[in-house]
């Protein structure tokens, strides 16, 4: 553990403690936990520096160069995707991927490049439907000719396409829309800009962005070290004014435990100084400590053939405990799970 997180660490962080002189037993161990947590495009320039882990420069140089050819071509699939979608004259945001690491990490591929995932209204869906299969997106799992379901019955609908790039087209920012309550027109008033491919790519705001990282990653236990690095990346040159001002928000929309845990981890995990009040909260806060301590052990559970915990995370319970959950909250959580079930029972026949 210790070695993963000294080679995941963002540049800007130091951590408190550093990995003894001798390495792992099995580097072939390592290699596994850095590709499992979507940390190995991190850790290629900080192996260089332990002669000791010279069996590990070679796949991570091609684990770098493989996500950097996925990152070039997720950004011409952008660039594409959103010309079409302003062509429509349908507002859209791009939400981690790409974009992220080029604002956050400097770089395209220092970043482990996933799924594309594209927020739009909810009133856009179908348009941007119609504007994903013209530019040769194909729906997953679903007939391509078949209207889209009323968007209240679904959170995302997954597209797939050329180089095996998947696209996930969302109209709120999670599964629950009662889980960081902000009303996607909004997100997407706010958005912030990026220049990507020569082309201007909408991304969330700084604000909306720390707060919709930190619920993602609640929301999944923190199974995930890379989640914990956004964090880091995202927080690196933020000012005690901007983390305050994101305080008040979390606080105003009831999310203020993630935020906190989000924070905390980033801290004690890689070394990025958290804010005085995160601390103060946990100390205070028997719920948010047993919160904190779930998140670590879940971090570093046993994984499936994905990467992902072979064990369920609670989900629904852990993101309960960590805002203020309604009677909306948990009926839509009951409604989820009864989703995800039937899918289940659907992939296995």
């Amino acid at each position: 553990m210790s070695w993963l997180l000294a080679l995941s660490a963002p540049s800007h962080c130091t951590r408190a403690d550093t990995p003894g002189a001798m390495p792992p037993a099995n580097t072939q161990h390592l290699l596994d936990a850095l590709l499992a947590h979507g940390v190995a495009p991190l850790a290629v320039e900080r192996v260089r520096r332990f002669p000791q882990l010279a069996p590990l420069q070679a796949p991570l140089l091609a684990a770098q160069a493989a996500n950097a050819s996925r990152a070039l071509t997720s950004v011409a699939h952008i660039v594409a995707t959103g010309a079409a979608f302003d062509a429509a004259r349908i507002r859209w945001c791009v939400l981690k991927g790409v974009p992220m690491a080029l604002r956050h990490y400097g770089d395209l591929a220092a970043r482990q490049v996933g799924d594309i995932d594209i927020l739009v209204a909810p009133g856009d869906t179908t348009a941007a439907d119609t504007a994903l299969r013209q530019v040769g997106w194909k729906r997953h799992g679903a007939r391509d000719d078949a209207p889209l379901p009323p968007p209240r019955y679904w959170h995302e609908q997954r597209y797939t396409g050329p180089a095996g790039l998947t696209l996930e087209l969302h109209h709120r920012l999670h599964p629950n829309p009662h889980l960081l309550d902000l009303p996607t027109a909004t997100v997407l008033a706010r958005a912030d800009t990026l220049v990507l491919g020569g082309a201007t790519v909408p991304v969330l705001d700084q604000v909306t962005e720390l707060l919709y990282l930190s619920t993602h990653g609640c929301r999944h236990g923190w199974f995930r070290l890379l989640w914990v690095c956004d964090i880091a990346a995202v927080t690196r040159a933020a000012t005690p004014t901007f983390l305050e001002a994101i305080r008040q928000t979390a606080v105003r929309l009831g999310v203020l435990l993630p935020l906190a845990q989000a924070l905390l981890l980033a801290d004690r995990l890689l070394g990025a100084t958290a804010p005085s009040w995160a601390h103060a909260l946990s100390t205070r806060s028997a719920r948010q400590r047993r919160l904190i301590a779930f998140a670590l052990e879940t971090l570093w559970c046993a994984r499936d053939a994905n990467g992902n915990p072979t064990r369920r995370t609670c989900s629904s319970l852990i993101t309960a405990l960590s805002q203020r959950a309604s009677l909306r909250f948990w009926a839509w959580e009951l409604l989820l799970r009864a989703r995800h079930e039937h899918q289940a029972r659907l992939a296995r026949t």
